[in-house]
């Protein structure tokens, strides 16, 4: 796995949760990376969290922290995307969330040719390609490697993409730092 860049963007912890009968949290389904206001990016996402049918719970937070400075957000769309090609195998699940986080994302533009570059050079690590884009990611501790369940799955969808170029623009273009796009 590739190195973490450093970058002096505030860390920004996230969660995602199952959404529990009176809005509580439910335990942690996956870490994720704050790539707009608006929008979470989970790499390699578990199948748990593959249902577009189901309500998540985003928690977003200063890091490191003691948890005190956070914020729940309801998600309200979820789309995955895989590539398959380019030397990279990979998967994200792209959460819309209902409101703003107000930890919000202060970077540059980003362009889908950028996000590709850096996932071929990062071998698909896309904790390391958002930590070299100068977003606040926060490498979860002990990280396990992805499962790929979502290669046949999606792969039967149609919706594995055969380059890096391709899925950077179906991962990149829903966020609002991203542009220019199709």
């Amino acid at each position: 796995m590739s190195t973490q860049p450093t970058t002096d963007a505030p860390a920004v912890a996230v969660t995602v949760h199952p959404a529990q009968r009176g809005g509580e949290l439910g335990k942690p389904l996956a870490h994720g990376i704050l790539t707009s206001a608006e929008t979470v990016l989970v790499p390699d996402p578990p199948e748990a969290l593959a249902s577009p049918w189901k309500r998540y719970l985003v928690r977003i937070s200063r890091s490191p922290g003691d948890g005190k400075d956070s914020q729940v957000v309801l998600s309200g769309g979820l789309s995955l995307s895989a590539v398959n090609g380019d030397g990279i195998t990979a998967a994200a699940a792209v959460l819309s969330l209902i409101s703003p986080s107000r930890f919000g994302v202060h970077v540059e533009r980003v362009s889908p040719a950028r996000l590709a570059e850096g996932l071929v050079r990062h071998q698909g690590d896309q904790w390391a390609v958002y930590a070299e884009l100068g977003f606040g990611v926060v490498r979860p501790e002990g990280l396990a490697p992805p499962e790929k369940w979502w290669l046949d799955a999606l792969t039967a969808d149609g919706d594995v993409s055969s380059g890096a170029r391709e899925y950077g623009e179906r991962t990149c273009c829903s966020s609002r730092t991203c542009s220019p796009c199709p």
